[in-house]
């Protein structure tokens, strides 16, 4: 055990997918940061695959894995790569030039390259191993205690290798279950591959729980389902932040006092894109109604992916998505925060989630819309707790219902932020998280040094 270790603070080698930098609008970057916020640098590290985005990192010591790190290491990277070219020339492509003429091995190879990702096969073809690199790596960071989260084969199997190889205990926190929703073919593939790589991801994530010294999920539905398939105890954190953070903090709006403002923000794919044209008629028939009604939402992904739904709504503007603080000024400014999760066939894969956005729209002092399938983790906490109102079934006109009733009922207004405030402090005071789990990495390391 090192110095630094002694005084409270174990030196912990994240094994996580995306890189942990200093700033970016990630939500698992968020969620580490905030995790390690009271850490020495020098005592945190990380072996991770992508998301550099160049600056300095939150972390010490990173190590990126390289074509050494792999089994046919040098082949799947240049897959990679040619996938990834694929995808961007397509959407480059896409309207605006005329494809270019495909021969039969080209083609051939796209389709073979596109059902290896999406069966998850690559990942059991190009297994990671421990390099004499990677090795290295870890023997001169020394780490107590390694932190991993899986979310796809390579990462889970990573900190099972490293655990086995250096006796190094491993605490493991998913924040949603991930192992079900994976490797799930958009491409009609219901054979054998999707089979054995779905039995070989049960099969190592239950190793992986098994052997952590601590277990740490998302939420409470997690928990309960967790703790019921592996058969041992999870502890749960949910995503936090503080008062004092939101106090600081003046209000922003982007328009006129005399306008209902409504405020979204997230990733929108084509689960939640639908979901906005549900609203832009919401909006519509407001108006119709008399009532002055305006809505923003900031994406985080890129506002060039959105165009063309961009142009077709009336009454939503898009704003490219602002700071950590500035999203807050926001949140505060709005009149109604809007948070649409999805209602299509993938609910299921979802129940388990809760959005990393709940605790922000908690603790922004303003009432709450929850737009999604009641089977979904967001809407079942949103219903159960009371923080926010829930339109459970796809249709405008419920969802421009529950609005209206807001805009004109203080009573209901104030009773959702009231809630709304009271389970945040419950549930997602970061002070308290950051205590439980340092406490949880403590005991950790002291029982590692007894064995």
């Amino acid at each position: 055990m090192t110095d630094q270790s002694s005084k409270g603070f174990p030196k912990v080698l994240a094994v996580a997918m995306g890189r942990i930098n200093a700033a970016d609008a990630n939500n698992n970057g968020l969620l580490l940061r905030n995790l390690f916020a009271e850490f020495p640098r020098k005592n945190l590290a990380q072996i991770f695959s992508g998301g550099d985005n160049g600056d300095e990192g939150f972390f010490g010591k990173y190590y990126q894995l390289q074509s050494k790190d792999r089994r046919i290491g040098r082949l799947f990277f240049k897959l990679k790569g040619l996938t990834q070219n694929t995808s961007n020339n397509a959407f480059r492509n896409s309207g605006t030039e005329q494809p270019a003429k495909k021969n039969l091995k080209s083609l051939a190879m796209k389709s073979g390259r596109k059902l290896l990702m999406d069966t998850g096969y690559y990942e059991i073809i190009f297994r990671p191993r421990l390099s004499n690199t990677i090795l290295q790596f870890v023997d001169e960071f020394k780490p107590d205690i390694i932190f991993a989260q899986g979310y796809n084969l390579a990462f889970t199997w990573l900190p099972l290798m490293l655990s086995r190889r250096k006796h190094i205990p491993v605490v493991y926190y998913p924040t949603d279950d991930w192992s079900n929703a994976r490797y799930i073919p958009e491409t009609g593939c219901h054979g054998l591959l999707p089979k054995i790589t779905k039995h070989v991801i049960r099969s190592t994530v239950r190793k992986l729980v098994k052997s952590a010294s601590v277990r740490i999920v998302f939420n409470q539905y997690m928990k309960e389902v967790y703790q019921e398939r592996f058969g041992v105890d999870q502890v749960v954190l949910m995503q936090g932040d503080t008062r004092s953070r939101y106090d600081s903090i003046e209000p922003v709006r982007l328009v006129d006092n005399e306008v209902n403002w409504i405020v979204c923000t997230g990733d929108f794919d084509r689960h939640r894109l639908p979901l906005l044209c549900d609203l832009d008629e919401a909006c519509e028939t407001m108006q119709k109604n008399g009532i002055n009604v305006k809505a923003t939402v900031f994406p985080v992904n890129d506002l060039e992916e959105l165009q063309e739904h961009i142009d077709s709504l009336k009454h939503i503007q898009f704003e490219p998505c602002p700071s950590h603080n500035g999203l807050v000024s926001y949140l505060k400014g709005a009149d109604i925060l809007f948070l649409p999760e999805r209602f299509d066939e993938t609910v299921s894969l979802i129940r388990l989630s809760v959005s990393s956005k709940a605790h922000l729209f908690m603790f922004s002092g303003k009432p709450i819309v929850v737009y999604s399938d009641i089977i979904t983790g967001i809407a079942r906490y949103a219903r159960e707790e009371g923080w926010a109102k829930v339109v459970s079934e796809r249709d405008p006109k419920q969802l421009e219902k529950v609005f209206q009733e807001i805009i004109e009922n203080k009573d209901i207004q104030k009773d959702l932020i009231q809630t709304a405030n009271s389970i945040s402090l419950k549930n997602h005071d970061l002070h308290q998280i950051q205590n439980k789990f340092k406490i949880l990495l403590q005991n950790v390391t002291q029982n590692n040094q007894k064995q």
